[in-house]
C-alpha cells in the first residue's frame, strides 16, 4: 500500500518529564509496529531530550521534543496556554493537511492531538487512553482532555474493562469505535534478556523460591498487607520488594513488618532487560491494587508488571477484581481478596509452578499486543 502521508504520534503530559514513553509498551509498540510496516512517523514528546530512543526506530521516525523553556513557564494554566499556543501555531503554519492518522496519548497529548486534527480534518484521530481523566481534581488539563477526546474518531484502552467507566466519565464516547491495546512488550523483545544469578546478587540461599513485587511503591500497592502476610508464607519462599528512590522511606516506615532474610528490599536502577531478567528468574510476580478509584479498580491488562510476568512465562498473584478474571480463567496465577489469602496463593504457586509456567507460555499469545494489534491495524490502518 502506498503511503503518501505521515503519521503523528503525540505523547505529552502536563509537565516536562524524563523519558517516559519508553517505559509504556502500549504506546511504544504502536510506533514500533508502524515503523516496521514502513510508515513515516513524527513523534512528539513532552520529555527532556535524551538518547533514550536511539537505535529503537528506523530513520522513518522523527522525534520532536517539546521541551523548550518558553513552553513551560509554570505548571497549570500558564503551561497550558504556552504549550497549546505554540502547538496551534505550529499546526496551522507547518502541519496542515500533513497526516493521515493522529495518535494521541497523555493528558496534554490528547489536547495537542485535537488541535492537530483541526488542520488535518481527513486524518483519523485515535484517542489512546491509559489513565482516567477524572481522578481527584478538575483542572484545565482535565477539562481539555475531555473536550478533545469527544472529537476523536476512535478510542483505545489497555483493557476492555476500562472502556465502560471511561464512557461514564466522558459522555458520548460510547458511540465511538473502541479497541484494546494492552500494556505489554512485543513478543520478539524477549530474546535479548540476559541470564543472571539473582540468588547470588541478593545473597539469598539457593533453596529459596523468589517472589517479586516490583513497581511504584505507594499505599495503593498494598505493601503493608503484603509484608504482614510473609510470616505465614512457606519457609522456602522469599519476598523481593523492588522500587526506586521511594524504597528508603517505605522501608523505614514499615520496619515493624520486616522479617530478616524473608523480605529483601532493592532500590537499584535496572535497565528494562535487567529487570526482565529478574522477573523471569522469580517464581511469580505479585501485583496488588487497592481499588480506590477507576484507575485502580479496572486495571486488567494495563498492569505492566502483570503482563510482563506472563510474557516472560511466570505466573502472578493479583488482587481479586473483575478485570483480572482472565488470570484464573487461563490458569496464569491466583487472585486474592484478603491479606490472609496471599500466603495461600504463594503455596498454590509453589505447588503448581510447572503447570502455571506452561499455561503462561501457552496462553500469552491470546492476550499479547500482537493479538489485539491485528484487529486494530486492519480496521484503522487499511
Amino acid at each position: 500500500m502506498k503511503k503518501t502521508k505521515k503519521i503523528a504520534f503525540i505523547f505529552a503530559l502536563p509537565i516536562r518529564t524524563n523519558a517516559i514513553l519508553i517505559t509504556m509498551p502500549f504506546g511504544l509498540n504502536v510506533v514500533t509496529l508502524l515503523d516496521r510496516a514502513g510508515y513515516e512517523i513524527d513523534l512528539y514528546l513532552s520529555e527532556y531530550r535524551s538518547a533514550a530512543y536511539e537505535g529503537l526506530f528506523s530513520d522513518r521516525v522523527h522525534i520532536h521534543f517539546l521541551d523548550h523553556n518558553y513552553m513551560w513557564p509554570k505548571e497549570g494554566k500558564w503551561s497550558y496556554w504556552f504549550l497549546t499556543s505554540y502547538f496551534r501555531y505550529l499546526s496551522i503554519f507547518r502541519l496542515r493537511r500533513k497526516y493521515s492518522h493522529i495518535f494521541a496519548s497523555g493528558m496534554a497529548g490528547i489536547t495537542l492531538g485535537g488541535i492537530l486534527k483541526q488542520v488535518n480534518q481527513k486524518a483519523k484521530f485515535i484517542y489512546m487512553n491509559d489513565e482516567f481523566p477524572l481522578q481527584e481534581v478538575m483542572n484545565i488539563w482535565v477539562k481539555s482532555e475531555m473536550k478533545y477526546a469527544k472529537k476523536a474518531d476512535l478510542v483505545s484502552t489497555p483493557d476492555e474493562a476500562r472502556f465502560p467507566p471511561l464512557c461514564k466519565q466522558i459522555k458520548g464516547l460510547e458511540r465511538k469505535a473502541h479497541f484494546t491495546l494492552p500494556n505489554t512488550p512485543l513478543m520478539d523483545e524477549a530474546i535479548h534478556i540476559p541470564d543472571k544469578d539473582w540468588h547470588a546478587h541478593f545473597g539469598i540461599p539457593r533453596d529459596k523460591k523468589l517472589f517479586l513485587m516490583a513497581g511504584g511503591l505507594q499505599g495503593s500497592a498494598l505493601i503493608p498487607e503484603l509484608m504482614s502476610s510473609v510470616k505465614n508464607w512457606p519457609d522456602n519462599a522469599v519476598l523481593i520488594i523492588k522500587g526506586k528512590y521511594e524504597v528508603k522511606g517505605f522501608k523505614e516506615s514499615l520496619e515493624h513488618l520486616s522479617i530478616p532474610r524473608k523480605i529483601i528490599w532493592s532500590a537499584e536502577t535496572f535497565d528494562p532487560n535487567t529487570l526482565h531478567s529478574l522477573i523471569r528468574y522469580c517464581s511469580a510476580s505479585i501485583c496488588l491494587y487497592d481499588g480506590i478509584n477507576d484507575n485502580l479498580a479496572f486495571v486488567g491488562k494495563s498492569s505492566g508488571k502483570l503482563m510482563r510476568s506472563v510474557w516472560l512465562g511466570k505466573p502472578v498473584i493479583v488482587s481479586k477484581q473483575s478485570s483480572f478474571q482472565f488470570v484464573e480463567d487461563l490458569g496464569l496465577g491466583k487472585m486474592v481478596d484478603q491479606p490472609e489469602e496471599i500466603a495461600e496463593a504463594v503455596s498454590y504457586i509453589l505447588e503448581n509452578e510447572t503447570e502455571l509456567q506452561h499455561n503462561c507460555v501457552q496462553h500469552y499469545p491470546s492476550i499479547s499486543f500482537e493479538y489485539y494489534w491485528t484487529a486494530f491495524s486492519k480496521a484503522v490502518m487499511d
